[in-house]
């Protein structure tokens, strides 16, 4: 796409409907040149745009004085444009470690989860993600064996997300930064090579550079072009699907008259739809083999099985007991004075006084158990049952583990492992039934003197 910066903000909002029935666009802002210009962008064309435009800066407490720095940063330069900036402080190294993944996943998932509590009606989250992001992207995607969907990069819309710069590259994203006075700070990790996208932008594209100049252009032409065969693909499998599909399943007979090409997007379509997860490829290839001799059977995850049976290629989750008839629980936000039926069970949660927090030391500590801090509960703190990656803490034993592997010490039974109530903020688990609570969500000697007390009954 030719033209100025500005022409091709506009025009990629256009192409892409970002703005249309949006009230208000909340910038994602970390400070950098990205963010900044997106932000200096869409505050001075807010007007035209019809648009209010607002701002959210997650500090992640990764880099010492520097974090502070950008905080400070951009809470001076949302006083100076007059725009409403929101913060949120993260202890993303520490969540990190708890959670076992990498600082880079876990940050981007606390960016995101805490964009999801500002959004609201009529209104969208606007990343700076720009035409170098992308070309990164998938570049990193094809190092690690990606398919089509791979190659297709960055989507330039998400369901509550847009993103404006991208079809903008980072040189031209710093040109109207000087030309315009817009202000912007630099993350010293992006200097280091430490982390494997810095590698492909600092060492990988330059040299790619060298060989064709308009390297990243050429790329995000491929990653284009490979979106729209993406979408293309999808429309066939979806056609293919409806000719194909009965309930739990797909009719075998008909599988072996689609395009053979299709039948791996068919079977991982139908792997997401029925259990939420994308099988291995070495999954999918199983399956296929299963769909044309008409028999066998493989597990994609624990519990989650696909088998042929009577002509039908069955998609089964077995992990609640099948003489179980009870109505799916997926999760619901953690509210003082919650009374409700969940799993057969009663579930209460009230807000308490403890009169002399002093003397917590003294209370039987199998009173305490089913005790939560009023401190660890968030906006985005759920009740639910487990998930895959959940892990906790239990009080008073100096030690993390996962979920899993406690309940598999504790040898409970399948159907129990899947309907224990538990309440979480993300896979960081805070109380589970029959349990109690965990280490840092424990009510202590110094905590406030109020904390939420959960029963559980039949």
């Amino acid at each position: 796409m030719n033209g100025s910066f500005e022409e091709k903000v506009f025009q990629t909002m256009k192409t892409y409907r970002m703005l249309d029935g949006v009230r208000l666009v909340t910038v994602a802002l970390s400070g950098g040149a990205d963010s900044m210009s997106l932000l200096h962008f869409l505050a001075s064309n807010s007007a035209d745009l019809g648009i209010f435009v607002e701002a959210a800066h997650l500090n992640h407490h990764l880099r010492g004085e520097e974090s502070n720095r950008d905080e400070e940063f951009v809470v001076n330069e949302c006083k100076r444009l007059g725009v409403k900036l929101h913060i949120k402080q993260a202890d993303i190294a520490g969540l990190a470690a708890r959670q076992r993944c990498g600082a880079e996943e876990c940050g981007r998932r606390e960016r995101y989860a805490f964009f999801s509590t500002l959004r609201r009606e009529g209104g969208v989250t606007a990343t700076a993600h720009s035409a170098s992001d992308n070309a990164e992207t998938v570049l990193f995607n094809i190092i690690r064996g990606c398919g089509t969907d791979g190659l297709s990069g960055i989507p330039p819309v998400r369901p509550g997300i847009i993103r404006p710069l991208i079809r903008c590259t980072r040189e031209e994203i710093e040109s109207y930064c000087r030309e315009n006075g817009v202000p912007f700070v630099t993350d010293s990790t992006n200097l280091s090579d430490e982390y494997s996208r810095n590698r492909l932008r600092l060492n990988v594209i330059p040299q790619l550079k060298r060989i064709n100049p308009s390297a990243v252009d050429a790329i995000n032409r491929l990653s284009a072009i490979a979106a729209s065969d993406s979408a293309l693909i999808a429309s066939f499998v979806q056609s293919e699907l409806e000719r194909c599909a009965v309930p739990k399943g797909l009719v075998i007979s008909k599988l072996r008259l689609c395009d053979s090409r299709l039948l791996p997007h068919m079977i991982k379509e139908t792997a997401v739809r029925s259990f939420g997860i994308i099988p291995e490829k070495r999954h999918i290839d199983m399956i296929c083999d299963i769909a044309l001799c008409g028999s066998g059977a493989v597990e994609i995850r624990a519990g989650r099985r696909v088998r042929a049976e009577s002509g039908i290629l069955l998609f089964e989750d077995i992990r609640c007991n099948a003489q179980q008839k009870r109505a799916p629980f997926s999760s619901v936000a953690f509210s003082p004075g919650l009374e409700m039926e969940i799993n057969g069970k009663m579930l209460f949660i009230s807000e308490k006084k403890e009169q002399n927090p002093a003397e917590l030391d003294n209370v039987h500590k199998k009173l305490l158990i089913d005790r939560l801090s009023c401190g660890i509960i968030s906006c985005d703190t759920k009740i639910r049952t487990r998930q895959s990656g959940d892990i906790f803490s239990p009080l008073g034993r100096g030690c993390t583990k996962t979920v899993k592997k406690l309940f598999s010490e504790m040898k409970l039974s399948a159907d129990d492992r899947e309907t224990r109530l538990l309440i979480a903020n993300g896979s960081r688990v805070l109380w589970i039934e029959g349990i109690g609570v965990s280490e840092d969500a424990a009510v202590l000697q110094n905590s406030s003197k109020y904390y939420y007390e959960v029963k559980v009954g039949v």
